[in-house]
């Protein structure tokens, strides 16, 4: 019985000197972090890791800290995990967070995307909202914009074709008044006239 007992004071003691260990990583990342020291913050966030994979504050900062580094895949794949996780408030601060992302790399439909599931799971996220507004008047002019190129491309081609076209027959129309000039005028040297008749 007194093995079983010091077996389960060694595992708790284990487990709570783990998560003070993580707790301490965790808080000299964010010191890191709030004086823009990413990649040192990175490395507290992933030894933080090191002794709990499954410290859901650790991966968050360490998404963050990635961002800030311009990591944005390894970001996305962390805040997908994210995602998954039953906690609302996690859940929420992920999808926004995707949804700068992808905002960021100029994908406007998918931060769409990211903000509304954002909003779903976190209603008051006025961020989420005004992103999200943002991001649907960059893509309305985006398409409107693209909208009017394809038009004045599909005005253009047809003016330039019929152009083109009026002017082979203008050109054609030239050439055989001249020709016809040419063999009036010959006419007339035959004759022995030297001058054109006038149309008056």
């Amino acid at each position: 019985m007194k093995k079983y007992i010091f077996y389960l004071c060694t595992s708790l003691l284990v487990f709570v000197v783990s998560a003070q260990q993580v707790e301490s990583h965790i808080a000299k990342g964010n010191d890191f972090f709030q004086q823009q020291q990413y990649a040192e913050a990175e490395d507290e966030y992933r030894k933080a890791l090191g002794a709990d994979g499954n410290n859901a504050k650790a991966q968050y900062n360490l998404a963050a800290t990635l961002v800030r580094q311009d990591k944005l895949t390894e970001a996305q794949n962390i805040y997908a995990q994210l995602i998954e996780l039953d906690d609302a408030g996690i859940r929420a601060s992920s999808f926004y967070n995707q949804g700068v992302i992808h905002t960021r790399q100029k994908k406007l439909e998918e931060s769409i995307e990211s903000y509304k599931y954002a909003l779903r799971n976190n209603p008051d996220d006025n961020e989420a909202r005004d992103n999200l507004q943002k991001a649907l008047q960059e893509l309305k002019k985006q398409s409107s914009s693209n909208d009017n190129q394809q038009n004045r491309k599909q005005q253009q081609k047809p003016q330039s074709k019929m152009s083109q076209k009026e002017a082979e027959q203008k050109l054609k129309l030239l050439e055989q008044k001249e020709k016809a000039a040419q063999e009036r005028l010959q006419k007339n040297k035959e004759r022995g006239g030297s001058s054109l008749p006038k149309d008056w």
